[in-house]
């Protein structure tokens, strides 16, 4: 069932982005509009620097105490997230998600561009299969 899907068969391709100096308010309303979990932010390259997701919004912001449109996505943003080649397989994208505790994983390409991003619930809901691996096995 899963086996010899892609990262690049189930991944999303249009991608929600911010730049550094985004307030965390701009931000927040971008993940209201598009209906996403995370933000990808990237340089004026367009090269992958941080994701923001709303866990780290509520963590990092609101329950500091923090006046979001005071606060720029750059300071709050997990710098140099982890990612995963388009050509990998999900049973990987999910192993990895488990182990690094992530349910956001950005995708490039085998020359570092900014490809995609697949998510938890884009795995469950194309591959159930694999929500032993995303939820419950052990790392071993």
């Amino acid at each position: 069932m899963s086996e010899g899907l892609r990262v690049s068969d189930v991944m999303t391709t249009d991608l929600v982005v911010a730049r550094p100096d985004d307030t965390v308010v701009d931000v927040a309303r971008k993940m209201a509009e598009e209906g996403v979990g995370s933000v990808l932010i990237v340089d004026e390259k367009g090269t992958l620097i941080g994701i923001v997701t709303e866990r780290d919004i509520v963590v990092r912001v609101v329950a500091k105490g923090l006046a979001p449109k005071g606060v720029l996505v750059g300071e709050i943003m997990t710098r140099n997230p982890v990612t995963i080649y388009d050509d990998a397989s999900l049973s990987d994208a999910a192993e990895l998600m488990k182990s690094k505790g992530i349910g956001h994983l950005p995708v490039v390409s085998r020359d570092g561009r900014l490809v995609g991003i697949v998510t938890r619930s884009d795995i469950v809901r194309i591959a159930p299969s694999l929500i032993d691996i995303l939820f419950y096995r052990q790392a071993g």
